[in-house]
């Protein structure tokens, strides 16, 4: 039995007493509740009730009573009879826990999603839920609590050695994944009604493009907007790398472009993202390679969530942030597979997918290439310059077909390998400027680059009415579109100013970062039009590997703090970047 099961037994009873109390409390006032209406008179079988009330209040009233059996039998002493049934119960749920827990879980899944779906406003495909949700919402409540509570009993009842069973972990495990991508699925949706972000999708560009590779054709006929596509020989195509259009010509295929939602689209690859780093993390954990609590893991996949530039660019839907948020997601699926000891053809797949989106996700190769060889270090004890070139060679061909790939897709839109159309684009004169006097990378853009990155504050507007001053006009904080500094932005990350252990996976996720850095402080501008610095999501993921490192087992209060002042500040700049 559990240590806390040992020294208090009694209490440990007199607990789950409680619990399961308290959800035959509330299922007897529900149950009240619902008998009081009376149905329609046409429509009465008995008391007042249809048949369908009826037939759903019988089984209301039997799930309640079994309720209050349960609650009865653990407070009384019924003798030797009631132990022994106690022991075989113990026994069973022993034996078949994770099956049990399969279908609890399971319940409480389905009706969470239920009930994220039905909060207002709800999303339009899941509107025909709210019939149900208005007849069945006091019954639905009840099972949810009871189940809740039910499934904390559970877990205070049984075995330590039962709770860590493999299986058990693994069942956890996926409960609290699928929690993850449902709670920042209906979370982000809801940051797009308090931000008015809703139908609001232009310059999305994916889903045109989706249907017109259903045609065979790299262009856009008519595009509704040409601000940053490029003009070649009449027609009008999308610049960047193609990954999200391909993976919406199924969607277009299936339902038609004009039901497209790339804000839709975007959100849930964001959910993915944040149970993809749950994961990294978890996975970190039983490699012994951090030391960071269950607690630390969802405070730190809360901040990459929703107090960095991934909340605004996951919920936008526009073009050159849906690519970003691909990358992530496939980025984040590279370093997983090397965490769980893939294939090197698998792993690099992974980036070659991200490159397919932005080519600049290959600066993140030393970071998988350097957990690889800490794995491979762990398990033999030693690592050979052959063992090591032989690893990386298997993941150059993945890498060169995703090169190759995009200078074809490049020479059959612009006749020309190396023109990507960026420097034609329908852009601001600004950025085109810069473009055609310097090149699209040069050394020129590096203090700039660098200074809107980690240096760059916002304007301060004070006594400015707001927002009563018309739209775009002067807020009180004014964070220019150039960018601001990833450490404002996101406070939390000053944490990451820490002393790292020498260790290979730790080496490469700093070379990761500083090639990343490196590469974008050359480019021609800091991502334009933007709330902070939007393209630390390309060296995110590793930058979160590194700050759970950096706050260690024991989660100190300020770093929660500053957490909640980076969703606070992250949830201000998605408001002034959807409406400034």
């Amino acid at each position: 039995m559990s240590v806390f099961q040992r020294r208090y037994p009694i209490e440990k009873k007199y607990i789950v007493a409680f619990l399961l109390s308290i959800s035959a409390i509330l299922g007897i006032v529900r149950f009240i509740i619902f008998l009081i209406p009376r149905s329609k008179p046409d429509n009465q079988l008995i008391l007042g009730l249809s048949a369908a009330r009826v037939f759903l209040g019988s089984i209301f009233l039997i799930l309640l009573l079994i309720n209050i059996g349960v609650v009865l039998f653990a407070l009384l002493n019924l003798g030797p009879r009631q132990k022994e049934f106690e022991k075989k119960g113990i026994a069973f749920f022993s034996e078949h826990h994770v099956a049990i827990l399969f279908l609890l879980y399971l319940g409480l899944a389905v009706l969470g999603t239920f009930f994220l779906a039905t909060l207002p406003p709800v999303i339009r495909p899941l509107r025909s839920l709210l019939s149900i949700h208005a007849r069945l919402t006091g019954f639905l409540s009840w099972i949810f609590v009871a189940n809740l509570l039910l499934v904390i009993s559970l877990w205070l009842v049984s075995d330590e050695s039962v709770r860590n069973q493999r299986g058990r972990v693994q069942l956890d495990t996926v409960f609290v994944c699928i929690g993850i991508f449902i709670a920042t699925l209906f979370l982000y949706y809801r940051a797009a009604v308090l931000i008015g972000w809703i139908n609001k999708t232009t310059y999305s560009f994916w889903d045109l493009l989706a249907g017109q590779l259903l045609q065979g054709k790299l262009y856009l006929e008519n595009p509704p907007y040409t601000h940053d596509l490029t003009l070649y020989k009449g027609r009008w195509y999308v610049p960047m790398p193609p990954l999200p259009g391909i993976l919406l010509v199924p969607f277009a295929y299936w339902i038609g472009v004009e039901n497209i939602s790339t804000s839709y689209f975007s959100i849930v690859a964001s959910a993915v993202n944040g149970l993809a780093l749950y994961l990294i993390l978890k996975e970190l954990v039983a490699r012994k390679w951090i030391n960071l609590s269950d607690h630390g893991v969802f405070w730190l996949v809360i901040v990459f969530l929703f107090g960095t530039p991934h909340l605004w660019v996951g919920i936008s839907g526009r073009g050159w942030y849906v690519s970003q948020i691909l990358t992530v997601l496939f980025l984040a699926l590279a370093v997983y597979a090397a965490l769980r000891s893939s294939s090197a053809w698998l792993i690099a797949s992974c980036i070659a997918v991200a490159m397919l989106a932005r080519p600049n996700s290959l600066m993140t190769w030393p970071f998988v290439f350097a957990i690889s060889m800490q794995i491979l270090k762990e398990n033999q004890g030693l690592i050979t310059w052959k063992q090591a070139l032989i690893w990386a060679s298997k993941t150059v061909i993945p890498i060169v077909l995703a090169v190759t790939l995009l200078l074809g897709y490049n020479y059959l839109r612009f006749e020309k390998i190396t023109d990507f159309g960026y420097t034609t684009v329908n852009a601001g004169p600004d950025i085109i400027g810069n473009v055609q006097k310097y090149g699209l990378w040069s050394p020129h853009f590096i203090p700039n680059n660098l200074y809107v990155m980690l240096l760059r504050m916002p304007r301060i507007h004070w006594g400015i009415p707001w927002p009563t001053e018309p739209k775009g006009v002067l807020w009180p904080i004014d964070p220019t579109t150039t960018g601001m500094s990833i450490f404002l932005t996101t406070p939390a990350l000053l944490y990451l100013f820490h002393r790292y252990p020498k260790q290979w996976w730790v080496l490469g996720a700093w070379v990761a970062v500083l090639f990343n850095v490196i590469l974008l402080s050359f480019y021609s501008n800091t991502g334009a039009h933007q709330f902070g610095y939007r393209y630390i999501l390309d060296f995110l993921i590793p930058l979160m590997t590194m700050l759970a490192v950096a706050i260690g087992r024991k989660v100190r209060w300020h770093f929660v703090l500053f957490v909640l002042v980076s969703i606070a500040i992250n949830l201000y700049g998605a408001y002034w970047f959807m409406n400034g």
